[in-house]
Protein backbone atom coordinates (compact mmCIF):
# COMPACT_ATOMS: atom_id res chain seq x y z
CA UNK A 1 0.00 0.00 0.00
CA UNK A 2 1.36 3.41 -1.04
CA UNK A 3 0.72 6.34 1.50
CA UNK A 4 -0.69 9.05 -0.64
CA UNK A 5 1.55 12.38 0.01
CA UNK A 6 -0.14 15.17 1.73
CA UNK A 7 0.48 19.24 1.85
CA UNK A 8 -0.70 21.46 4.18
CA UNK A 9 -2.02 24.37 2.57
CA UNK A 10 0.76 27.43 2.32
CA UNK A 11 -0.45 30.12 4.79
CA UNK A 12 -0.01 33.50 3.47
CA UNK A 13 2.71 35.44 5.81
CA UNK A 14 4.03 38.93 4.82
CA UNK A 15 7.46 37.43 6.38
CA UNK A 16 8.18 34.73 3.96
CA UNK A 17 8.44 37.10 1.70
CA UNK A 18 9.85 40.41 3.07
CA UNK A 19 12.30 39.35 5.56
CA UNK A 20 14.91 42.44 5.93
CA UNK A 21 14.21 43.80 3.02
CA UNK A 22 11.72 46.71 4.55
CA UNK A 23 12.89 49.70 6.40
CA UNK A 24 11.72 53.40 7.45
CA UNK A 25 13.01 56.47 6.08
CA UNK A 26 15.29 58.45 8.30
CA UNK A 27 15.13 62.44 6.80
CA UNK A 28 16.75 65.52 8.36
CA UNK A 29 13.23 67.02 9.94
CA UNK A 30 12.18 70.05 9.04
CA UNK A 31 11.61 71.35 12.20
CA UNK A 32 14.44 70.17 14.07
CA UNK A 33 13.60 69.54 18.24
CA UNK A 34 17.07 67.49 18.91
CA UNK A 35 19.75 65.91 17.62
CA UNK A 36 18.42 62.36 17.32
CA UNK A 37 16.10 61.39 14.24
CA UNK A 38 12.51 61.07 14.58
CA UNK A 39 12.63 57.69 15.97
CA UNK A 40 14.69 58.42 18.54
CA UNK A 41 14.56 61.82 19.78
CA UNK A 42 10.59 61.84 19.49
CA UNK A 43 7.96 60.03 20.14
CA UNK A 44 6.39 58.80 16.17
CA UNK A 45 3.97 56.73 17.34
CA UNK A 46 2.12 55.74 14.62
CA UNK A 47 5.54 54.45 12.72
CA UNK A 48 5.75 52.01 16.19
CA UNK A 49 2.60 50.91 15.69
CA UNK A 50 3.67 50.23 11.63
CA UNK A 51 6.78 48.56 13.11
CA UNK A 52 5.04 47.06 16.01
CA UNK A 53 2.25 45.03 13.15
CA UNK A 54 5.17 44.40 10.91
CA UNK A 55 7.39 42.85 14.00
CA UNK A 56 4.12 40.34 14.68
CA UNK A 57 3.98 39.05 11.30
CA UNK A 58 7.76 38.37 11.12
CA UNK A 59 9.09 41.40 9.56
CA UNK A 60 12.38 43.15 10.58
CA UNK A 61 11.90 46.08 9.70
CA UNK A 62 15.34 48.51 9.76
CA UNK A 63 15.86 51.92 9.64
CA UNK A 64 17.80 53.40 6.49
CA UNK A 65 18.52 57.33 5.14
CA UNK A 66 17.81 58.30 1.77
CA UNK A 67 21.03 57.28 0.36
CA UNK A 68 20.89 53.57 1.57
CA UNK A 69 17.00 53.03 0.48
CA UNK A 70 17.88 51.25 -2.32
CA UNK A 71 19.11 48.41 -0.77
CA UNK A 72 15.12 47.45 0.19
CA UNK A 73 12.36 46.75 -1.56
CA UNK A 74 9.90 48.38 0.70
CA UNK A 75 10.39 52.27 2.12
CA UNK A 76 8.31 53.22 4.83
CA UNK A 77 7.82 56.66 5.35
CA UNK A 78 5.98 58.18 8.39
CA UNK A 79 4.86 61.52 7.61
CA UNK A 80 3.55 63.56 10.87
CA UNK A 81 2.90 67.16 9.76
CA UNK A 82 3.15 68.92 6.39
CA UNK A 83 6.34 69.62 7.02
CA UNK A 84 7.36 66.63 6.36
CA UNK A 85 6.23 67.08 2.93
CA UNK A 86 9.17 69.71 2.73
CA UNK A 87 11.41 67.38 4.31
CA UNK A 88 11.16 64.79 2.25
CA UNK A 89 11.04 66.82 -0.85
CA UNK A 90 14.30 68.20 0.32
CA UNK A 91 15.90 65.21 1.09
CA UNK A 92 15.29 63.06 -1.89
CA UNK A 93 14.00 64.80 -5.09
CA UNK A 94 17.79 65.23 -6.81
CA UNK A 95 18.80 61.83 -5.79
CA UNK A 96 19.24 59.51 -8.88
CA UNK A 97 18.00 56.68 -7.14
CA UNK A 98 14.59 58.06 -5.97
CA UNK A 99 13.38 59.41 -9.37
CA UNK A 100 10.23 57.39 -10.71
CA UNK A 101 11.74 54.29 -12.11
CA UNK A 102 13.29 53.41 -8.59
CA UNK A 103 14.21 50.23 -7.62
CA UNK A 104 12.31 49.94 -4.46
CA UNK A 105 8.66 50.89 -3.65
CA UNK A 106 7.47 53.77 -1.09
CA UNK A 107 4.86 53.67 1.10
CA UNK A 108 3.63 56.90 2.71
CA UNK A 109 1.40 57.43 5.82
CA UNK A 110 0.81 58.84 9.25
CA UNK A 111 -1.28 62.26 10.41
CA UNK A 112 0.72 64.34 7.86
CA UNK A 113 -0.42 62.45 4.50
CA UNK A 114 -3.29 64.86 3.37
CA UNK A 115 -2.56 66.41 0.06
CA UNK A 116 0.74 64.08 -1.23
CA UNK A 117 0.31 66.10 -5.08
CA UNK A 118 4.15 67.89 -3.98
CA UNK A 119 5.78 64.40 -2.86
CA UNK A 120 3.64 62.69 -5.75
CA UNK A 121 6.54 61.30 -8.09
CA UNK A 122 8.67 59.89 -4.74
CA UNK A 123 5.95 57.87 -3.54
CA UNK A 124 4.04 54.53 -4.86
CA UNK A 125 1.40 54.19 -2.07
CA UNK A 126 0.09 56.78 0.37
CA UNK A 127 -2.03 55.72 2.65
CA UNK A 128 -4.66 57.87 4.37
CA UNK A 129 -5.97 57.28 7.84
CA UNK A 130 -5.07 54.35 10.24
CA UNK A 131 -2.53 51.83 8.49
CA UNK A 132 -2.43 48.75 10.84
CA UNK A 133 -4.72 47.02 8.82
CA UNK A 134 -3.63 47.88 5.34
CA UNK A 135 0.53 47.51 5.67
CA UNK A 136 0.56 43.79 5.09
CA UNK A 137 -1.27 42.81 2.31
CA UNK A 138 -0.07 45.76 0.53
CA UNK A 139 3.76 44.69 1.50
CA UNK A 140 2.30 41.38 -0.18
CA UNK A 141 1.30 42.62 -3.50
CA UNK A 142 4.38 44.43 -4.17
CA UNK A 143 6.26 41.51 -2.98
CA UNK A 144 4.34 39.86 -5.91
CA UNK A 145 4.70 42.45 -8.41
CA UNK A 146 1.22 43.37 -7.91
CA UNK A 147 -0.88 46.79 -7.94
CA UNK A 148 -2.56 47.34 -4.53
CA UNK A 149 -5.71 48.87 -4.37
CA UNK A 150 -7.93 50.27 -1.83
CA UNK A 151 -9.66 53.07 -1.03
CA UNK A 152 -7.90 54.82 1.58
CA UNK A 153 -4.63 54.36 -0.84
CA UNK A 154 -4.09 56.63 -3.26
CA UNK A 155 -2.05 54.84 -6.53
CA UNK A 156 0.63 58.00 -7.28
CA UNK A 157 1.31 59.91 -8.90
CA UNK A 158 -1.81 59.91 -10.32
CA UNK A 159 -4.17 61.86 -7.81
CA UNK A 160 -7.17 59.95 -7.26
CA UNK A 161 -10.23 59.67 -4.73
CA UNK A 162 -9.59 58.26 -1.10
CA UNK A 163 -11.73 57.56 1.79
CA UNK A 164 -9.71 58.17 5.32
CA UNK A 165 -9.68 54.86 6.89
CA UNK A 166 -11.23 54.15 10.02
CA UNK A 167 -10.33 52.22 13.15
CA UNK A 168 -12.52 49.28 14.29
CA UNK A 169 -11.13 48.85 17.46
CA UNK A 170 -8.07 50.73 19.50
CA UNK A 171 -4.73 48.91 18.88
CA UNK A 172 -4.37 45.45 21.27
CA UNK A 173 -0.75 46.05 21.84
CA UNK A 174 1.37 47.81 23.96
CA UNK A 175 4.21 49.63 22.00
CA UNK A 176 7.64 50.49 23.62
CA UNK A 177 8.48 53.96 22.17
CA UNK A 178 11.94 53.17 22.81
CA UNK A 179 14.79 55.54 23.82
CA UNK A 180 12.47 58.42 23.73
CA UNK A 181 12.31 61.02 26.52
CA UNK A 182 10.46 60.22 29.52
CA UNK A 183 7.57 57.66 29.63
CA UNK A 184 8.61 54.92 27.15
CA UNK A 185 5.57 52.47 26.94
CA UNK A 186 2.39 53.36 25.41
CA UNK A 187 -1.33 52.25 24.65
CA UNK A 188 -3.85 53.41 22.84
CA UNK A 189 -7.05 54.10 25.10
CA UNK A 190 -9.22 56.24 22.19
CA UNK A 191 -9.46 57.51 19.01
CA UNK A 192 -10.71 60.77 17.85
CA UNK A 193 -12.50 63.58 20.02
CA UNK A 194 -16.24 64.56 20.62
CA UNK A 195 -15.27 68.20 20.52
CA UNK A 196 -16.31 69.68 17.16
CA UNK A 197 -13.68 72.54 16.65
CA UNK A 198 -14.09 73.45 12.95
CA UNK A 199 -10.56 73.86 12.22
CA UNK A 200 -9.45 70.34 13.46
CA UNK A 201 -8.10 68.04 11.31
CA UNK A 202 -8.54 65.26 14.04
CA UNK A 203 -12.17 65.07 14.85
CA UNK A 204 -13.51 65.11 11.63
CA UNK A 205 -10.85 62.62 10.09
CA UNK A 206 -11.23 60.39 12.75
CA UNK A 207 -13.88 58.63 14.10
CA UNK A 208 -14.50 59.04 18.37
CA UNK A 209 -13.26 55.23 19.52
CA UNK A 210 -12.88 54.60 23.34
CA UNK A 211 -13.59 55.85 26.63
CA UNK A 212 -10.11 57.61 26.98
CA UNK A 213 -10.20 61.20 27.11
CA UNK A 214 -7.00 64.10 26.71
CA UNK A 215 -6.98 63.51 30.72
CA UNK A 216 -3.70 61.77 30.53
CA UNK A 217 0.32 61.84 31.41
CA UNK A 218 2.61 63.89 29.18
CA UNK A 219 4.52 61.65 27.20
CA UNK A 220 7.00 64.17 27.30
CA UNK A 221 7.76 65.00 30.07
CA UNK A 222 7.80 62.99 33.83
CA UNK A 223 5.22 65.06 36.48
CA UNK A 224 3.01 66.92 33.35
CA UNK A 225 -0.16 65.79 32.12
CA UNK A 226 -2.30 67.09 29.16
CA UNK A 227 -5.82 67.76 29.32
CA UNK A 228 -8.82 69.79 27.66
CA UNK A 229 -9.11 73.26 30.21
CA UNK A 230 -12.42 72.60 30.78
CA UNK A 231 -10.79 69.60 32.53
CA UNK A 232 -8.75 71.68 34.50
CA UNK A 233 -11.24 71.49 37.53
CA UNK A 234 -10.64 67.89 37.57
CA UNK A 235 -7.05 68.26 38.26
CA UNK A 236 -6.32 67.26 42.07
CA UNK A 237 -3.17 67.42 43.04
CA UNK A 238 -0.21 69.53 42.11
CA UNK A 239 1.71 68.73 38.57
CA UNK A 240 4.62 69.64 37.46
CA UNK A 241 3.63 70.79 34.13
CA UNK A 242 0.10 71.14 32.27
CA UNK A 243 -0.63 71.00 28.70
CA UNK A 244 -3.51 72.20 27.35
CA UNK A 245 -5.50 74.71 24.73
CA UNK A 246 -7.60 77.62 24.55
CA UNK A 247 -7.34 78.35 20.42
CA UNK A 248 -8.39 81.90 20.09
CA UNK A 249 -7.68 85.29 21.74
CA UNK A 250 -11.41 85.76 22.36
CA UNK A 251 -14.66 84.35 23.10
CA UNK A 252 -16.37 85.01 20.67
CA UNK A 253 -13.85 83.83 18.06
CA UNK A 254 -13.52 80.24 20.31
CA UNK A 255 -17.37 79.83 20.10
CA UNK A 256 -17.55 80.88 16.59
CA UNK A 257 -15.15 78.22 15.69
CA UNK A 258 -16.17 75.13 18.23
CA UNK A 259 -13.90 75.89 21.32
CA UNK A 260 -16.15 77.11 23.75
CA UNK A 261 -14.54 78.24 26.64
CA UNK A 262 -15.57 81.47 27.68
CA UNK A 263 -13.23 84.56 29.19
CA UNK A 264 -14.37 83.60 33.14
CA UNK A 265 -12.81 80.04 32.11
CA UNK A 266 -9.96 80.79 31.49
CA UNK A 267 -9.79 83.10 35.14
CA UNK A 268 -11.43 79.92 36.78
CA UNK A 269 -8.80 77.54 35.37
CA UNK A 270 -5.93 79.74 36.42
CA UNK A 271 -7.02 80.33 40.10
CA UNK A 272 -7.49 76.14 40.34
CA UNK A 273 -4.10 75.46 39.12
CA UNK A 274 -2.72 78.54 41.59
CA UNK A 275 -4.99 76.68 44.19
CA UNK A 276 -1.99 73.91 44.56
CA UNK A 277 1.18 74.35 46.52
CA UNK A 278 4.43 75.38 44.46
CA UNK A 279 4.86 76.56 40.83
CA UNK A 280 3.08 75.11 38.22
CA UNK A 281 3.41 76.15 34.54
CA UNK A 282 1.00 75.64 31.92
CA UNK A 283 1.30 75.21 28.38
CA UNK A 284 -1.66 76.79 26.85
CA UNK A 285 -1.77 76.39 22.88
CA UNK A 286 -3.24 78.99 21.16
CA UNK A 287 -4.55 79.97 17.62
CA UNK A 288 -3.92 83.72 15.90
CA UNK A 289 -4.82 85.11 13.03
CA UNK A 290 -8.37 83.09 12.92
CA UNK A 291 -10.72 84.35 9.84
CA UNK A 292 -12.25 87.47 11.11
CA UNK A 293 -9.27 88.23 13.97
CA UNK A 294 -8.55 91.49 15.15
CA UNK A 295 -6.41 93.24 17.34
CA UNK A 296 -9.53 93.95 19.47
CA UNK A 297 -9.89 90.16 20.05
CA UNK A 298 -6.00 89.51 20.85
CA UNK A 299 -6.58 92.68 23.16
CA UNK A 300 -9.31 90.60 25.34
CA UNK A 301 -7.53 87.68 26.12
CA UNK A 302 -4.29 89.95 27.35
CA UNK A 303 -7.35 91.78 29.96
CA UNK A 304 -8.84 88.50 30.66
CA UNK A 305 -5.80 86.32 32.15
CA UNK A 306 -4.66 89.95 33.99
CA UNK A 307 -8.34 89.02 36.01
CA UNK A 308 -6.93 85.73 37.42
CA UNK A 309 -5.84 85.64 41.08
CA UNK A 310 -3.82 82.36 41.53
CA UNK A 311 -3.35 81.51 45.32
CA UNK A 312 0.15 80.07 44.51
CA UNK A 313 2.33 80.89 40.88
CA UNK A 314 1.15 79.99 38.17
CA UNK A 315 3.38 80.60 34.82
CA UNK A 316 1.19 80.71 31.06
CA UNK A 317 3.22 80.48 28.42
CA UNK A 318 0.74 80.92 24.91
CA UNK A 319 1.90 78.94 22.32
CA UNK A 320 0.42 80.79 19.23
CA UNK A 321 0.10 79.05 16.14
CA UNK A 322 -0.95 80.65 13.14
CA UNK A 323 -4.29 79.48 11.65
CA UNK A 324 -3.82 76.77 8.86
CA UNK A 325 -7.31 75.55 6.98
CA UNK A 326 -6.90 71.97 7.88
CA UNK A 327 -8.00 69.87 5.09
CA UNK A 328 -11.17 67.52 6.24
CA UNK A 329 -12.45 70.41 8.47
CA UNK A 330 -15.33 73.03 7.74
CA UNK A 331 -12.40 75.65 7.90
CA UNK A 332 -10.92 73.99 4.90
CA UNK A 333 -12.71 76.62 2.40
CA UNK A 334 -11.43 79.55 4.63
CA UNK A 335 -8.88 82.34 3.74
CA UNK A 336 -4.81 82.69 5.52
CA UNK A 337 -4.00 85.41 6.77
CA UNK A 338 0.11 85.86 7.32
CA UNK A 339 -0.18 89.30 9.06
CA UNK A 340 0.31 90.26 12.02
CA UNK A 341 2.81 88.10 12.74
CA UNK A 342 2.67 86.60 15.85
CA UNK A 343 6.10 85.30 15.73
CA UNK A 344 6.83 89.48 16.79
CA UNK A 345 5.22 88.48 20.21
CA UNK A 346 7.83 85.27 20.99
CA UNK A 347 9.01 85.77 24.57
CA UNK A 348 7.02 88.89 24.74
CA UNK A 349 5.97 88.96 28.62
CA UNK A 350 2.01 90.02 28.81
CA UNK A 351 1.50 90.14 32.70
CA UNK A 352 3.98 89.53 35.74
CA UNK A 353 2.46 89.59 39.51
CA UNK A 354 4.10 88.01 42.69
CA UNK A 355 1.14 85.21 41.89
CA UNK A 356 0.83 84.80 37.91
CA UNK A 357 3.08 85.47 34.56
CA UNK A 358 1.51 85.01 31.22
CA UNK A 359 3.82 85.61 28.53
CA UNK A 360 4.13 84.34 25.02
CA UNK A 361 6.18 81.39 24.01
CA UNK A 362 9.98 81.65 22.93
CA UNK A 363 9.02 79.92 19.86
CA UNK A 364 6.07 81.16 17.80
CA UNK A 365 5.57 80.31 14.22
CA UNK A 366 6.42 82.64 11.75
CA UNK A 367 4.46 83.72 8.79
CA UNK A 368 6.90 82.15 6.17
CA UNK A 369 6.58 78.72 8.21
CA UNK A 370 2.14 79.20 8.24
CA UNK A 371 2.84 80.02 4.24
CA UNK A 372 5.12 77.01 3.78
CA UNK A 373 2.33 74.64 5.06
CA UNK A 374 -0.35 76.12 3.39
CA UNK A 375 1.33 75.49 0.33
CA UNK A 376 1.73 72.40 0.80
CA UNK A 377 -1.68 71.97 2.12
CA UNK A 378 -3.13 73.26 -1.01
CA UNK A 379 -0.99 72.59 -3.36
CA UNK A 380 -2.16 71.07 -6.63
CA UNK A 381 -0.38 70.00 -9.85
CA UNK A 382 -0.10 73.34 -10.85
CA UNK A 383 2.25 74.43 -7.41
CA UNK A 384 5.30 72.33 -8.93
CA UNK A 385 7.46 74.96 -9.81
CA UNK A 386 6.44 76.95 -6.55
CA UNK A 387 7.59 74.04 -4.20
CA UNK A 388 10.80 73.41 -6.05
CA UNK A 389 11.87 76.96 -5.58
CA UNK A 390 10.49 76.92 -2.28
CA UNK A 391 12.98 74.32 -1.12
CA UNK A 392 15.74 74.77 -3.12
CA UNK A 393 15.78 78.93 -4.15
CA UNK A 394 19.23 80.09 -2.67
CA UNK A 395 17.17 83.53 -2.03
CA UNK A 396 14.60 81.46 0.06
CA UNK A 397 17.47 79.90 2.57
CA UNK A 398 18.06 83.23 3.92
CA UNK A 399 16.92 87.04 4.52
CA UNK A 400 13.94 87.69 6.76
CA UNK A 401 10.59 86.53 7.18
CA UNK A 402 9.30 89.06 5.53
CA UNK A 403 11.62 89.32 2.70
CA UNK A 404 11.49 85.64 1.90
CA UNK A 405 7.57 86.15 1.97
CA UNK A 406 7.86 89.41 -0.42
CA UNK A 407 10.32 87.84 -3.08
CA UNK A 408 7.98 84.35 -3.11
CA UNK A 409 4.75 87.03 -3.65
CA UNK A 410 6.76 88.67 -6.06
CA UNK A 411 7.44 85.71 -8.17
CA UNK A 412 4.14 83.78 -7.49
CA UNK A 413 0.75 84.27 -7.76
CA UNK A 414 -0.64 82.81 -4.10
CA UNK A 415 -3.67 83.27 -4.00
CA UNK A 416 -4.72 79.95 -4.35
CA UNK A 417 -3.27 79.37 -1.35
CA UNK A 418 -4.67 82.09 0.81
CA UNK A 419 -8.17 82.57 -0.01
CA UNK A 420 -11.56 81.77 0.89
CA UNK A 421 -12.97 78.86 -1.61
CA UNK A 422 -16.79 79.04 -2.38
CA UNK A 423 -19.27 76.02 -2.24
CA UNK A 424 -19.45 76.01 -6.53
CA UNK A 425 -15.62 75.67 -6.78
CA UNK A 426 -12.96 72.95 -7.33
CA UNK A 427 -11.30 72.97 -3.67
CA UNK A 428 -7.41 71.74 -3.92
CA UNK A 429 -8.03 69.02 -1.60
CA UNK A 430 -10.83 67.77 -3.70
CA UNK A 431 -9.74 64.26 -3.54
CA UNK A 432 -10.47 63.78 0.32
CA UNK A 433 -13.21 62.42 2.17
CA UNK A 434 -14.07 60.35 5.84
CA UNK A 435 -16.62 59.55 7.77
CA UNK A 436 -18.02 62.81 7.68
CA UNK A 437 -19.59 63.84 3.89
CA UNK A 438 -18.05 67.16 2.39
CA UNK A 439 -20.81 68.55 2.24
CA UNK A 440 -21.87 68.52 6.00
CA UNK A 441 -18.27 70.32 6.43
CA UNK A 442 -19.38 73.36 3.92
CA UNK A 443 -22.33 73.35 5.49
CA UNK A 444 -21.19 73.57 8.64
CA UNK A 445 -18.68 76.05 7.29
CA UNK A 446 -21.19 78.34 6.25
CA UNK A 447 -23.32 78.63 9.61
CA UNK A 448 -20.34 79.46 11.32
CA UNK A 449 -19.24 82.38 8.96
CA UNK A 450 -23.16 83.38 9.01
CA UNK A 451 -23.03 83.52 12.71
CA UNK A 452 -19.63 85.70 12.63
CA UNK A 453 -21.59 88.02 10.20
CA UNK A 454 -24.92 88.52 12.19
CA UNK A 455 -23.31 89.17 15.46
CA UNK A 456 -20.38 91.19 14.23
CA UNK A 457 -21.59 92.75 11.10
CA UNK A 458 -18.82 95.21 11.02
CA UNK A 459 -15.91 92.50 10.84
CA UNK A 460 -15.74 90.65 7.56
CA UNK A 461 -14.25 87.56 6.02
CA UNK A 462 -12.45 89.26 3.33
CA UNK A 463 -10.80 87.51 0.20
CA UNK A 464 -6.91 87.58 0.95
CA UNK A 465 -5.00 89.55 -1.73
Amino acid sequence: MVRKKTTKPRVRNVGSHMQSEVAFLAYYPEKKRSDNNSFEGNYNIGANVIMDVLGRKGVKCDICTPDTAQKYKVILVSMTSEYDCLALYRAVALLPSWQPGRRFKVVAGGAGMQNPVTVRNYIDYAVFGRGENIICPLIDCIADAKQFEHESVMNLPEISSVNFCQASELYLHDIDLGRGRGRRQWKESFVGCPNRCLFCHYTWARKKIGDGTYYQGDLTMNRSIECLWKDIPKIEKKEGRIRTAIDGFSERLRFAYGKKISNQEIIDGINHIGSFPGITVVLAYNISNMPSETQTDRDELYKTVKKAKPKNRVIVVFQSTPFRPSLLTPLQWAPVTLYPATSDLSARVIYDSDSLRVMHSFSNESPWSQLETVIVSRATTETDKLFHALCFHPKLKKGTVWEKVKLLQCSFDLSPYLREYEADEKHPAWFLSSYTANVKLRKAYDISRQRMTDAFPTIKIERAK
